[in-house]
This record gives structure tokens, C-alpha cells and sequence, in this order.
């Protein structure tokens, strides 16, 4: 596994943001909405060497990312007087995440078949085990025999799985052997951002892609149950004991300091994801023009944002 030291990914700013600057999070919002729905739109055509499905597989997920956005703001609206507000963190990995997933499949239509073939096949498994786990139980006859199989039968049509996968699938959870005429085909398995990271070609994507590695990795504690996670909840709960040891100023800070920026980085990830749709539809204008005026935004309002303008954004989008 490739190792991602501070050398080889600080990007030494040359100029500063404001840190006074504020932006209306309903622009915020207003900003997710319409690159989502200008994603959305652009894959109403399959881009070249896409088909229809994966077409439309990935805007779904230009939706889903929107759903997402919403649910993290809804939870950082609840202020620093509950422990909910500390699980937007845990979601906001998922939106980088997904920008990860993005970023290899407008590289290659063939992860857009890997993602799908994958989604079935989780699927798929599970169905074998509750099979497997209830085949004895008379209620889930229904289920096991037609019902749910006939459900993943039209998936895997409409997933593009072949036979032979599909068996190698029951070959490999069940050691069922492979029937007459089929031989081993493994799905491939879609790889999690390191792995995306490890087969980028682009410099500049994989450059920006990197530096955003240390960012995910520390999202990830909170979907991991870190300590982190735990002690902010406990500062956050009104009937801790850390309650009486934590003034309600230094909650209030660690909330606008810590977990706010949940919001720029949902916000971050689903225009930037807009960004790299972009590429694949280089004749689209007001696709770009779209994820140009986030940018314009956005870049002024974090860091992180400038940063990844100047390493990624900024040269995909052609802008001088």
C-alpha cells in the first residue's frame, strides 16, 4: 500500500483566505443544488464510452450526494447542544468518499461496470446468506424461491453480470461447483480511495486526490467509533459530567472549529465531483460554467478549497 507522507502532499499557500469572511450556508446549499442538477442533467446523454445505465447509475449518485448534504447540514443546524450534530462528520466521509469513486470512473467507463457489478453483487451474497440462514424457515419460502431471486435476476440483467460471474459468486461463498459451461469469472472488486488513488493516471487528479487523503482518513475515525468521536458526543451531551468541566465557550469553538466544516466539505465534495463529470463532457458549457461560479465561491471560503484549485480544479476547468 502506497504511503502518503506530508513531503510528498503539502501544498504551500500563496496567498490567504479571510478568516472573517462568511458565507450564508443557503448559498452553501444553493451551490450542491445546482451543480448536482447540472450533473444530473449532462447525464441525461451518455458521455462516449458510457452506457445508458452507467449513465444513469452515475446520477444517481450526483443525487444521492445531494440527500447526503442535506441530512449533514440538518444535523450541524442542531448546534452544539447535542451529540447528534457530531455524526455529520461520519457522513461527510462518505461524500469524499464518493468523490474518490468519481474521479475513477470518469477515467474509465469500465469502473462505471465495476461499481455496478459490485452493487449486485453485495446483494447477491446477501441473499444467499439469509438463504442459507433460513432456508429451514417455512415464511421464507416465498422469498428464497421466487421473490427475492426473481429481484436479483432482473438486477443482474440490469447490472450487466454475466452467468459465469454470477456462478463464481456461489462458487466462492457456497463452494457450489460450477455448473457445465461456465468457468471462474471474478467481479472485480471497486477499490477504496487508496486503491483509486494507486491506479489515477492524471497527475493533477491524482495529486489532489492525495492530498485529500489525510483529510478522509481523518473523517473515517468518526465513521469508526474513534475516541474523538466519543469524547465530542460526551462534551455535546447535556447531562455529561464534562459538562460542568467545559465551558459552554470552548464547546461552542470546538463546534465551529471541528465540525462545521462538515458542511465545506460536503459542499466541496459534490462540485468538485460536478468538476470531474466536467471532463467527459468537455463540449458541455453550462455544465462548466456551472462548477466555474461554485468554484468562484468556494475557493475564497476554506483553505482546503484553494488548495485543490490550484492543484486540480483550476486546470480541468481551463480556466486562465
Amino acid at each position: 500500500m502506497q504511503k502518503i507522507r506530508v513531503i510528498d502532499i503539502a501544498h504551500t499557500a500563496k496567498s490567504d483566505i479571510d478568516p472573517e469572511r462568511r458565507i450564508d450556508v443557503k448559498i452553501v446549499d444553493g451551490l450542491v443544488n445546482r451543480c448536482s442538477a447540472a450533473a444530473t442533467t449532462a447525464l441525461k446523454r451518455s458521455p462516449p464510452g458510457y452506457s445508458e445505465l452507467q449513465a444513469i447509475h452515475l446520477s444517481w449518485i450526483f443525487d444521492s450526494m445531494r440527500f447526503t448534504h442535506v441530512t449533514i447540514r440538518n444535523l450541524i443546524a442542531e448546534g452544539p447542544k447535542t451529540p447528534a450534530c457530531v455524526d455529520a462528520m461520519a457522513l461527510t466521509r462518505l461524500q469524499i468518499e464518493t468523490l474518490y469513486s468519481v474521479c475513477l470512473i470518469t477515467q474509465d467507463p469500465t469502473a462505471a461496470a465495476d461499481y455496478v457489478k459490485n452493487f449486485w453483487k453485495d446483494n447477491y451474497v446477501r441473499f444467499l446468506l439469509v438463504r442459507e440462514e433460513n432456508k429451514n424457515l417455512p415464511r421464507f419460502d416465498s422469498y428464497i424461491n421466487s421473490q427475492g431471486y426473481a429481484v436479483l435476476a432482473q438486477l443482474q440483467y440490469a447490472s450487466g453480470v454475466t452467468d459465469d460471474e454470477k456462478a463464481t459468486v456461489e462458487y466462492e461463498e457456497l463452494g457450489s461447483p460450477l455448473p457445465a459451461g461456465t468457468k471462474l469469472m471474478k467481479i472485480r472488486r471497486f477499490p477504496q480511495p487508496m486503491g483509486v488513488i494507486e491506479v489515477v493516471v492524471h497527475p493533477d487528479r491524482k495529486k489532489m486526490l492525495m492530498r485529500l487523503y489525510p483529510e478522509y482518513h481523518r473523517l473515517c475515525a468518526f465513521a469508526h467509533g474513534s475516541a474523538q468521536s466519543s469524547i465530542f458526543k460526551t462534551a455535546f451531551w447535556e447531562r455529561s459530567p464534562l459538562q460542568r468541566l467545559i465551558p459552554e465557550s470552548s464547546r461552542q469553538n470546538v463546534f465551529e472549529k471541528e465540525l462545521v466544516d462538515a458542511i465545506f466539505y460536503s459542499s466541496f465534495s459534490v462540485i468538485q465531483s460536478t468538476c470531474e463529470l466536467a471532463t467527459i463532457y468537455p463540449l458541455d458549457i453550462e455544465l462548466r460554467r456551472t462548477v466555474i461560479e461554485a468554484w468562484n465561491i468556494l475557493l475564497d471560503s476554506h483553505l482546503l478549497g484553494r488548495v485543490i484549485w490550484e492543484i486540480r480544479a483550476k486546470s480541468s476547468l481551463g480556466v486562465i
